[in-house]
């Protein structure tokens, strides 16, 4: 009898460690899929970052010393200049897009009023940026050079190969959405702003589209 006791308390010593490794086993696979699936929301909100420039952006480059012209909300090469000269003063990826590091940067040192360029002139310069990976600049002059002649830019956003601009058109109101083609702009106009707007981020939607 205790002979038969010992087997059956082997047998049953044998059954809780094969159930403590299949516990085991179905944890570390919860948890790989959950970072799995951690990965890849994270990467894509990253590729979802958007900014909208208007006449903040403006008088932000003039407080820190890098833009002098108007405050009028019109955004063009003399605003793109303004951006590129603080990236440059500020010790950043000089490429003439306010993109979120950038857009950080400025705002912080506009609050402070700290003057990070030593001059406040931008005259005459322009931006010559270039796109990294083949990709349309998210800037101005970039842009405005897919508009028909005559728009005046107000606010833009780019976001996932797409970008929505407000500006106005012998004064007129002017809406647009862009789509980026290699490294230039194609002007698509108000069209996809119906049932051809799938795959288009909302933010540039509501930029581009007058409705």
């Amino acid at each position: 009898m205790h002979h038969v006791s010992r087997r059956r308390r082997l047998v049953l010593i044998g059954a809780v460690l094969a159930a403590s490794a299949l516990l085991v086993a179905a944890c570390s696979s919860s948890k790989k899929d959950s970072d799995s699936a951690s990965t890849t929301t994270a990467g894509s909100a990253t590729n979802a970052q958007t900014v909208k420039f208007d006449k903040t952006i403006q008088q932000q480059l003039a407080d820190v010393g890098c833009y002098s012209g108007a405050i009028d909300g019109i955004l063009g090469p003399e605003t793109d200049a303004a951006i590129l000269a603080f990236q440059e003063a500020a010790g950043l990826s000089a490429d003439g897009e306010l993109g979120p590091e950038t857009q950080s940067a400025l705002a912080s040192d506009a609050t402070a009023k700290k003057k990070v360029c030593e001059t406040t002139s931008t005259t005459g310069k322009t931006t010559t940026t270039t796109a990294s990976g083949g990709s349309a600049p998210c800037t101005a002059t970039a842009i405005q050079t897919a508009l028909p002649s005559g728009v005046k830019i107000t606010a833009y956003v780019c976001s996932d190969g797409y970008a929505g601009v407000t500006g106005t058109q012998s004064s007129a109101a002017y809406h647009s959405v862009l789509q980026a083609n290699g490294a230039t702009w194609k002007d698509l106009g108000e069209e996809p702003c119906g049932s051809a707007s799938a795959g288009i981020a909302p933010q540039v939607l509501e930029v581009g589209c007058a409705t």
